[in-house]
């Protein structure tokens, strides 16, 4: 399978994920208005297996709009593959952000902003420095 491949699978399956589960949950709750006792009670809502599917569905195409949107508006590719970056995540240790690539998984700094707990770099100076000491990342 391809980088993009791996792309397209990785931001698709979620929306088949959630047509799935509607589908589930309509065929159980058919399942469960033919049971007698407190479980009969949802053949009062015949319309409910119809319904959970609707959700299901309508949920799934939305969560795949959106995702469609993603690759249509996209403004930073992997410079390996290709391929759209995640969401912008906390490096390790506060230095920074970070996003990775949805097709070949490479992690890919991003720090033009900076983390809320930036922790600053150890600098070696014996006795007083002739200039001032500007941090590594500086904003512009």
């Amino acid at each position: 399978m391809s980088y993009t491949g791996r792309m397209y699978l990785r931001m698709y399956l979620p929306c088949a994920a959630l047509l799935a589960s509607g589908a589930v949950a309509a065929a159980a709750a058919q399942i469960a208005q033919g049971y007698p006792g407190e479980l009969g009670i949802a053949s009062l809502y015949s319309h409910l297996p119809r319904w959970l599917f609707a959700l299901g569905a309508s949920s799934a195409a939305l969560v795949a709009m959106v995702q469609t949107m993603r690759l249509r508006l996209r403004d930073r590719d992997c410079y390996v593959c290709g391929c759209l970056l995640g969401m912008e995540r906390s490096a390790r240790g506060g230095l920074g952000r970070t996003r990775r690539c949805l097709g070949c998984g490479k992690v890919h700094g991003t720090n033009h902003r900076l983390a809320p707990h930036l922790r600053p770099l150890a600098v070696a100076v014996d006795g007083p420095a002739e200039h001032a000491v500007r941090s590594v990342r500086s904003s512009p």
